[in-house]
């Protein structure tokens, strides 16, 4: 039987200063609960400002990517909807907020994955903010989520400070890891 020492988990998230961190399925019940908690959690350290709005709004669109595009998937108990499995951590430190996701990626699809955080992190606000309307106003796709305007929407509210990585599970999947840091400095939305 294996075993998981429970004071070292706590230690190590402790002192890498993690408030949040969750491993399962992205669900809307789940999404809105871990919303709840970092909202309780920041607002009670900082109160309600555009650093804490960027911090929920980033946190949300991360979600929102594990649940829609994880290739990883689960049926959620009593109901016939696929939902994304995925890991997401929040951490405070003294100048900024870290929140980092992961999920696994068909590794046909890294290669596009590649290419439009590249193109994405390139750009200066400006080009951002230009990138986001001309995507917002395009059709829906066949997901029906919207503009795929998720990752320029992180983009936008992080400074484009996003930071990605692709490590090889095996030879159908990777694990896509997105992290952004949010700056305490308040920044007009």
């Amino acid at each position: 039987m294996g075993k998981l020492n429970l004071f070292d988990y706590y230690k190590e998230m402790r002192s890498q200063k993690i408030i949040l961190a969750f491993e399962g399925i992205f669900s809307q019940d789940i999404l809105v609960s871990m919303t709840k908690m970092l909202k309780n959690k920041i607002y009670h350290e900082i109160g309600k400002s555009n650093v804490a709005k960027r911090v929920f709004s980033i946190f949300i669109e991360m979600a929102q990517n594990i649940s829609r595009h994880s290739a990883e998937k689960l049926i959620l108990y009593g109901k016939d909807k696929e939902i994304g499995y995925g890991i997401i951590v929040v951490g405070e430190y003294a100048d900024f907020y870290m929140i980092t996701s992961g999920n696994l990626v068909e590794k046909g699809k890294i290669a596009a994955l590649i290419e439009r955080c590249d193109y994405i992190s390139q750009m200066d606000d400006d080009k951002l903010k230009r990138f986001y309307k001309d995507r917002i106003k395009q059709p829906r796709g066949d997901n029906n989520y919207g503009g795929n305007i998720g990752l320029i929407d992180i983009a936008r509210k992080s400074d484009n400070t996003f930071k990605y990585e692709i490590h090889s599970i095996n030879d159908e999947h990777s694990l896509f890891v997105l992290s952004v840091n949010i700056q305490k400095r308040n920044k007009i939305l």
